[in-house]
């Protein structure tokens, strides 16, 4: 059985349906985490693949990003946030959600090179969502769930886009280690299948805090879900940043 590790957010639901279906489910074994641990399990072998956050992926001793889906955005995201108090050029301290990070170097990238302010950085609370003094970057079911509570929000990807020009991946599947084409194959067609029916993921995703309506427009026009040349163009580009960047010893898998 080949171990995979999907995570539990809304925007994974397609994939996990994809996963669920034959002939791919008795071939696998699917367990889920938060994708800060989904990266150290993969990095540490207790998984042979993973969705994992795309900052992550330069540390493994071995890694192929397996099959052509991600979870990506063309556009606004909806679900990677920097949400504030006030305007973002007056902030002077950011909590960072540990869950991803992608999400934190993309949000000190932009900080730094795009609105051109160092703010103090903290992690965000354990017992989030709780009234917070300072300025937050929320990561997927939370930043859907909490952040009209905030005056300012602004999309990371969206805010990426204006700065770069490309899209933007915030994690892919990945092996840590070799496994038959055939497998791969199989692997990419039940995500294909899982994004081709958006409304059974949604029906099976076992979570009442959204309403079918709104995870249909979030997972339609929200989440772009091909891994094609482009955002593999964007994702390198945003290698090449963190790598570029003293932000690349941060120690957040």
């Amino acid at each position: 059985m080949i171990r995979v590790l999907a995570i539990p957010y809304l925007n994974t639901a397609p994939f996990v349906y994809g996963l669920k279906q034959e002939p791919i489910a008795n071939q696998i074994d699917l367990a889920f985490a938060t994708p800060a641990v989904a990266a150290f399990q993969l990095h540490h072998n207790s998984c042979d693949i993973a969705i994992v956050p795309v900052a992550a992926v330069p540390s493994l001793p071995y890694y192929k990003i397996v099959g052509n889906h991600c979870i990506g955005a063309v556009s606004a995201v909806a679900s990677v946030l920097l949400c504030c108090h006030i305007p973002v050029e007056q902030i002077k301290e950011v909590a960072l959600d540990q869950e991803s990070r992608t999400s934190v170097l993309l949000a000190k990238l932009l900080l730094h090179d795009y609105w051109h302010i160092t703010p103090r950085y903290v992690p965000l609370p354990s017992d989030f969502p709780t009234h917070l003094p300072y300025s937050v970057v929320l990561i997927g079911d939370k930043a859907l769930l909490h952040s009209a509570q905030y005056p300012y929000i602004y999309d990371l990807a969206e805010h990426w886009i204006a700065h770069t020009g490309k899209p933007f991946v915030f994690a892919a599947w990945v092996a840590n280690k070799p496994l038959s084409s055939d497998f791969e194959a199989l692997f990419d067609r039940s995500l294909a299948f899982g994004v081709a029916h958006i409304d059974k993921a949604i029906e099976s995703h076992a979570d009442n805090r959204f309403t079918k309506e709104f995870a249909k427009e979030y997972l339609t026009k929200n989440i772009s879900f091909s891994l094609d040349d482009q955002k593999r163009a964007g994702l390198e580009f945003f290698w090449s940043l963190v790598q570029m960047s003293a932000l690349a010893s941060l120690n957040y898998l």
